[in-house]
């Protein structure tokens, strides 16, 4: 006995020295033996209840099972441990419930035998409470994501795992198990989203806006394909690195949302871009809406806020009044009221008649009135229509056709005065014929099996029928067009409309042109056996340039069918020498419009190239515009050869005669200084004519040597730099010596060098100088001008003698051309001076050309650049 109570007194102060509530239960009847502080404080209990049986110090314990455990514990030896166990502990005199994690340990004595129990226990009430509180915030949590929709996510960036709750995993079509990875995630996003998605993801794990997200993007169940529109709202989580090591949030399912707003605004577009006036007006006429055809009717403009209108803007004072003390009364609930009134446009105060519709709108909810819709057709397109109906009825009436219309059956309904009179019917009588009254037997039958069917399945048709008179029985041809008037909402056809002309004038026309056509073929064929029959190739092209013609005199001539010739392969035949100068003159002729002439070399059949002379003119219509080109081809080869021959002799000739005509001339000059030393001046006289008849010659004779060596090919050109003025003024002073009725002017306005052939340029000069000294007979002086153009020198010699016509000056130029008429033998010469003075200012790239008044003079010029 001495030693059980030395283990209580052991055990007693271990209880009290516990930092946690402990009490000791002694014996079966488990008799408080010892209690610390705490947990008396947790009974509620004084010190005075040690010692009292267990069941008597905490007598609320009845009913709750710690009794039982205890006994168990006693007896079996085992110790019982419990977590958050409620216990229901009478404190300050209140039973209240508390949570305690405890322990019912069994104490043995030296023989093994238990005989009493440390019982200790740790308050966690406040812990459960709090727990309890969590569970039920995340419950209703839960429940308000669960009523709104809303599903969690938690997104691992690191580990590229994402956690998702039941209801996110049906909105993006995965199972309630299983893993999920990011990418499998973007695999359930729309297509046209998914890059969207990835930046705003990307965006928020690296710290854009704050690691915010927020996006709206769809959705697509990979079982059954559906589409949902999804709102997600999230944050990422940064670790002290800046690295995201969470990203979580919500998802929303808005798809009903989404396609609410659609409805809603296809029913605005649809309301907006109706053709009718909509407007929604409270019931103080303070507009709320006004569809963009409202708007415009009624001039107000599309960005304007309408409530700053009220429906009276809209309105005459007249009207007005009638619409608030009359119409507003009589707007039915369910029917409404239609009827006519005259609006007005808010900026050109125009009337505008309309059929309007009022509508009573009411609160969904509470069925109360709350405002008023109205819907208004504008008028005066009908008006207007009408008007126009009344136009084409007049019109129909004084038309010189046959209109007339009848009904399905055939039965007539109207004809014009037109059609009354060509079928000569009684027109009391007209309501009680029928459309196959006055066809001819044979258009009846095509009307019947061919015209109607037509005219049921595609609402037309036209084409050739008879009429019959009804007085003379005459066939009348005409050309007829049906057309099926349909209802405008059943599409229900309901008339048959027809117009007709009368074909007989056309048909005398048609008989008149076919005997025209007829004489104009034969002539044709007559002017194609005349062009077979010339000895020139003729031929003809389109305006294009190609060739669409070609006579038979080709053929002969070269072998080659129109399908080796036509088009543009006319130029497969040109010498290949030619073919550049040909092709392009030709260009340049279609371009201008003027005609087109050139010589150049074609092959023959027999493999040998002649020369042709090519002449194209063009037939213009009576705007100027060309619709086609006539030509030929005259084989000039033959002449060729003459010219060639001519030339030969020209050049042998002139040269020939330089060397005596050289020597004439030095014999000539002995002998006039010989004459002139004896004192003879009479014959040295004689002999100076002679000299500069021989000057004369020679000149001729080096025109001739010029033009042959031109026409050769064989004149040279020596190009070297020289002061222009210069060679100008000593032209001037050579020019000036033998001219004794002429004083020649110079306005020298160029004072630079050029690069060119001073000796040809200054032959030019001389010859221009000396022409117009030649031509103006009764005139004292000439001008010769030079003008600076930049890069261009341009000289000109005014004379003011005979002039030359208008029609004479594009010939001035040609070789061996002289002036003609009734003084043609005060002008000596070959004619050959201008020619090579032409030619030689085109070779250095320059042009020449004429000003002249006959009777007054002429301005001869030419212009050359300044270096070649």
């Amino acid at each position: 006995m001495a030693t059980l109570f030395s283990e209580q007194e052991r055990y007693k102060s271990l209880v009290e020295a516990s930092p946690m509530p402990t009490a000791l239960y002694i014996g079966v009847d488990m008799i408080i033996g010892a209690a610390n502080q705490a947990m008396l404080d947790l009974w509620g209990k004084s010190a005075s209840i040690i010692g009292l049986k267990l069941m008597e110090a905490l007598p609320e314990l009845e009913g709750q099972p710690f009794f039982q455990i205890l006994s168990q514990v006693f007896q079996s030896g085992e110790t019982y441990h419990t977590k958050e166990s409620p216990a229901d502990l009478e404190v300050n005199g209140v039973l209240q419930t508390f949570y305690f994690t405890f322990t019912y340990k069994p104490i043995r004595n030296d023989q093994g035998e238990v005989f009493a129990i440390i019982n200790t226990a740790a308050h966690l009430t406040e812990l459960v409470e709090a727990k309890k509180q969590i569970i039920e915030t995340q419950q209703r949590l839960s429940f308000a994501l669960l009523s709104a929709e809303i599903g969690t996510w938690d997104f691992d960036p690191i580990n590229n795992k994402v956690n998702w709750d039941d209801k996110c995993r049906t909105l993006f079509g995965f199972g309630k198990e299983g893993e999920v990875k990011y990418e499998e995630v973007l695999s359930c996003i729309h297509p046209q989203d998914e890059k969207m998605v990835r930046e705003a993801v990307s965006k928020a794990i690296h710290q854009v806006n704050d690691g915010q997200y927020d996006i709206k993007y769809r959705t697509i169940n990979e079982e059954d394909r559906q589409i949902r529109w999804v709102h997600c709202k999230g944050k990422a989580y940064f670790n002290e690195n800046d690295i995201a090591y969470r990203f979580a949030g919500i998802v929303q399912d808005i798809t009903d949302e989404v396609k609410s707003r659609q409805r809603e605004h296809q029913m605005l577009t649809l309301v907006n871009h109706n053709a009718d006036h909509m407007t929604i007006a409270d019931l103080d006429g303070r507009l709320i809406y006004m569809n963009e055809a409202s708007r415009k009717m009624l001039g107000v403009a599309l960005d304007a806020d309408v409530s700053k209108f009220s429906a009276g803007d809209f309105y005459t004072p007249e009207e007005l009044a009638r619409v608030q003390n009359h119409i507003i009364n009589e707007i039915d609930a369910v029917r409404g009221w239609t009827g006519h009134i005259t609006l007005v446009n808010y900026q050109t105060r125009e009337s505008i008649p309309c059929m309007v519709s009022y509508l009573l709108i009411k609160d969904l909810e509470t069925g109360e009135i709350i405002g008023r819709g109205a819907t208004a057709r504008d008028l005066r397109p009908e008006i207007r229509v009408k008007a126009d109906l009344q136009k084409l009825a007049a019109i129909i009436g004084s038309s010189e056709d046959f209109c007339n219309y009848c009904d399905i059956d055939g039965r007539t309904r109207y004809i014009n005065p037109s059609g009354i009179a060509l079928i000569g019917i009684d027109k009391d009588q007209l309501l009680n014929t029928n459309l196959f009254d006055y066809h001819s037997e044979a258009s009846n039958h095509k009307i019947k099996k061919e015209i109607l069917p037509v005219l049921f399945a595609e609402g037309k048709w036209s084409g050739e029928l008879e009429l019959i008179h009804q007085v003379t029985r005459e066939i009348i041809p005409i050309h007829k067009q049906f057309y099926m008037i349909r209802e405008e909402f059943t599409n229900m056809p309901v008339a048959i409309a027809a117009i007709a002309r009368d074909l007989r004038p056309e048909l005398n026309i048609r008989k008149i042109l076919a005997d025209k056509n007829a004489a104009l073929q034969n002539a044709v064929e007559e002017l194609e056996f005349l062009a077979n029959s010339v000895p020139p190739v003729v031929w003809s092209s389109k305006p294009d340039g190609y060739l669409d013609y070609i006579n038979k005199r080709w053929f002969d001539q070269t072998g080659k069918g129109d399908d080796e010739t036509l088009g543009s392969r006319w130029a497969e035949n040109v010498h290949p020498d030619d073919v550049p100068d040909a092709i392009k003159t030709w260009k340049a002729s279609l371009e201008t419009g003027n005609p087109y002439e050139i010589e150049f070399r074609c092959l023959d059949k027999y493999g040998t190239y002649r020369w042709y002379l090519v002449r194209a003119i063009p037939l213009k219509d009576a705007e100027g515009n060309i619709i086609k080109w006539y030509g030929t081809n005259t084989d000039i080869h033959h002449q060729k050869e003459l010219e060639k021959q001519k030339d030969d002799f020209l050049g042998i000739a002139s040269h020939e005669l330089k060397t005596p005509v050289t020597s004439l001339k030095a014999y000539a000059q002995v002998l006039e200084a010989m004459f002139k030393r004896s004192g003879d001046f009479k014959n040295a006289d004689l002999l100076a004519r002679m000299n500069k008849q021989v000057d004369r010659l020679s000149s001729l004779i080096s025109d001739l040597l010029d033009v042959t060596k031109m026409n050769s090919g064989r004149l040279q050109f020596n190009p070297t730099e020289f002061d222009f003025n210069e060679m100008v003024e000593e032209v001037i002073e050579d020019v000036q010596r033998t001219s004794f009725n002429h004083a020649i002017r110079a306005d020298l306005g160029f004072r630079r060098n050029i690069i060119g052939d001073r000796d040809r340029i200054c032959q030019v000069v001389t010859n221009l100088l000396t022409n117009a000294i030649k031509y103006s007979p009764g005139a004292s002086e000439v001008v010769i001008y030079t003008h600076d153009l930049a890069d261009r020198v341009q000289v000109s010699v005014r004379d003011y003698g005979i002039g030359i016509s208008p029609e004479l000056k594009d010939h001035v130029f040609e070789q061996f051309y002289r002036v003609s008429g009734e003084k043609q033998h005060t002008f000596p010469g070959l004619g050959l001076g201008l020619y090579i003075s032409s030619e030689i200012i085109k070779r250095l790239g320059g042009k020449i050309w004429v000003d002249s008044i006959e009777g007054k003079g002429s301005v001869f010029s030419f212009s050359i650049p300044l270096s070649d």
